[in-house]
């Protein structure tokens, strides 16, 4: 089958222009010239809350930014859930412990890193467009670039194409007309949301072998079987939205994202050039212990942090891990209604770890070693492994271990020096001998469940919450009362495209538009009529 040819670089459920917003030179709105200077608190120093934060100074607005995650040496972390870990023996040779791929249809992402001179032209090394090991149930298959899938595998991968083909079809054909777009959208959201991804698989004729084996491999990247249990709606997302294609890596460190937002200097109303870390005085605020919203919904909201400082805002941008507002934050229950309580205490947040190595050299890349794959797919513990070259060091990074769900969950009761331990037995049962011990110089390993303030990686919902993603994505829009109440959710939990930074930055750019209107300013309409 052949699908017709379309740019999905807009979301189904939200197919507002982003790129053409932050591309504005006039910025994303004005405010009234009374509000130049009003203090903001914007909460989690990620992408999301950075991003509105560098939008929202450049109409005149004092972002105030507040920050939980510290570095090794106890200075606030930048970056959220992307963290480019660099070797303390090498630090041109990184580790992305957080977001490390992303596709070419991130396009208000790519408006960013355009514009910050970020390099993104490298493919990420995915299974089967470099060299790859596939290793299931006991079998060793080797894939060249362009080479075949063994055909018990490609049966399966056939199999699923036969099925998801036409369901990107129907999504396909109405792409070009956003109204038909979100109508087409919404009767599949009728039919699959409710159903989980195995359940639906096992419902279309896929045999369990099948299921297996194509679970093992994924759409491209492995270790898909670790998230059979999320709604089906959630892949068909993906897959409509062409996030698991044409991926690529940053040169230098997907920080340098964040960074960008924290550390560039910008023409401003009001401010005239300065950086969002200027405003800043150099460094976040501490940790939020505490966000009291008072019962009138246009008085200022408290926030106090861990040093036990308290300042009121006129409005607050919560962009941290919603689980924080459970575990690690006091904020009182009238600041969201019932409906996003649920949502925040429910909704799915699907766990993720990796385990890194740096390497002498790039020892892989002799053509004369047993070792030339770049890739490792398998159904053992390690599930991805992925290596690694850089430009301006001798060193190779190879990610050992990159895994989701409960596959990531097995690792957590081992220490870091068990955790290497037993992604090198597991590959060395692959390729019949340790390969790789020898070159290791240092290691690090991060799963995101055991990171305070995070307890999770990202969201995945499960069969029966996608009214809480729509009631999260809704919320900055949702008045409290006749007026909103100034707390405003962003973050990629509260966006429609769970884990990827192009969501986080939609979200973010989401509260900074609701903001500027409870501030009375002007700002284009989001929702649009489609909701």
């Amino acid at each position: 089958m052949i699908i017709k040819n379309y740019d999905p670089w807009q979301f189904p459920e939200d197919p507002f222009d982003y790129r053409t917003l932050v591309g504005n030179p006039k910025g994303i709105g004005e405010i009234p010239k009374e509000k130049f200077g009003t203090k903001i608190a914007i909460i989690g120093a990620g992408c999301s809350g950075l991003c509105a934060a560098y939008e929202l100074m450049k109409i005149g607005l004092h972002p105030v930014v507040y920050e939980s995650a510290v570095n090794p040496d106890g200075s606030p972390r930048i970056g959220g859930r992307v963290y480019t870990y660099r070797f303390p023996g090498d630090p041109n040779a990184i580790a992305e412990l957080g977001g490390m791929r992303f596709p070419l249809t991130s396009r208000t992402l790519n408006s960013y890193m355009d514009k910050f001179g970020i390099d993104y032209s490298q493919p990420f090394p995915d299974p089967l467009l470099v060299p790859t090991i596939l290793y299931m149930e006991g079998k060793r298959y080797s894939i060249p670039v362009g080479g075949s899938l063994p055909p018990i595998i490609k049966k399966a991968s056939d199999a699923w194409k036969t099925f998801i083909t036409p369901l990107v079809e129907k999504m396909a054909g109405v792409w070009d007309n956003p109204t038909l777009r979100y109508q087409q959208w919404q009767t599949l959201v009728e039919q699959f949301a409710n159903k989980s991804f195995f359940e639906v698989l096992y419902e279309h004729g896929l045999s369990r072998q099948e299921i297996k084996l194509f679970g093992s491999l994924g759409l491209g990247t492995g270790g898909f079987d670790s998230l059979y249990q999320i709604s089906f709606i959630e892949i068909l997302r993906i897959v409509t939205c062409k996030w698991e294609s044409q991926q690529r890596l940053i040169k230098g460190g997907v920080d340098q994202i964040p960074m960008n937002f924290w550390t560039r200097r910008r023409q401003c109303v009001h401010w005239g050039e300065t950086s969002v870390q200027q405003l800043n005085n150099g460094q976040p605020l501490p940790a939020v212990k505490e966000i009291y919203t008072p019962s009138n919904p246009m008085a200022k909201v408290s926030i106090t942090d861990n040093n036990g400082n308290t300042i009121q805002y006129d409005a607050v941008l919560i962009s941290c891990s919603l689980r924080a507002l459970e575990m690690d934050i006091k904020i009182n229950r009238s600041t969201f209604s019932n409906e996003v309580w649920s949502a925040i205490q429910n909704i799915h947040m699907i766990c993720a770890g990796k385990v890194f190595v740096r390497t002498k050299t790039t020892f892989w890349k002799n053509q004369n070693s047993a070792s030339t794959v770049n890739c490792t797919i398998t159904d053992e513990s390690t599930r991805g492994t992925y290596l690694f070259d850089f430009d301006n060091t001798p060193s190779g990074v190879i990610c050992l271990s990159y895994t989701w769900g409960d596959s990531s969950v097995k690792f957590n009761a081992l220490s870091h020096e068990e955790r290497v331990q037993v992604c090198l037995r597991t590959l060395e049962k692959i390729y019949g001998r340790d390969l790789i011990s020898e070159h290791i110089v240092e290691s690090i390993s991060f799963y995101w469940e055991e990171a305070r303030g995070y307890n999770g990686a990202f969201k995945l919902t499960y069969p029966s919450q996608y009214e809480y993603q729509q009631a999260l994505y809704l919320q900055p829009f949702t008045p409290s009362s006749p007026f909103h109440n100034g707390v405003f959710l962003a973050g990629e939990t509260t966006s429609w495209a769970g884990g990827w930074i192009e969501g986080a930055l939609h979200s973010g750019l989401d509260a900074a538009i609701a903001i500027i209107h409870r501030l009375g300013g002007t700002a284009p309409d989001i929702t649009g009529d489609w909701q």
